[in-house]
């Protein structure tokens, strides 16, 4: 007998795909950078499986995005995302990249 499909994980799985697409990312790869199969990826994406709080956080560092967009499709702003890519920058390189942010807003005003 085929699992029940719960509307809150064909929520989920929609915009994971989404998001997986928009990243142009197939499964395989998304596979490869969240560590969990092309399968259950397929199944998550079809509404067929949930998540765990683990697999949340892993999907959401993989495809950038926050678990309020991954779970309730609520559109952050990215300066979430932003911070995040300002963390990663090696520190002999953070303040050349501030300086350019603060250029770039400096311009914008």
């Amino acid at each position: 007998m085929p699992r029940e499909r719960k509307n809150v994980n064909i929520e989920v799985g929609a915009r994971i795909k989404q998001r997986r697409t928009s990243l142009k990312l197939t499964r395989e790869r998304l596979a490869e950078l969240s560590g969990y199969s092309a399968n259950f990826i397929a199944e998550i994406e079809r509404g067929r499986s949930g998540l765990s709080s683990e697999s949340i956080r892993g999907f959401c560092a993989v495809l950038h995005i926050s678990a309020d967009s991954l779970l309730f499709g609520i559109e952050s702003d990215s300066f979430g995302y932003m911070l995040e890519k300002l963390k990663s920058v090696p520190d002999e390189k953070r303040e050349h990249v501030i300086r350019i942010i603060e250029e770039v807003i400096h311009c914008a005003q």
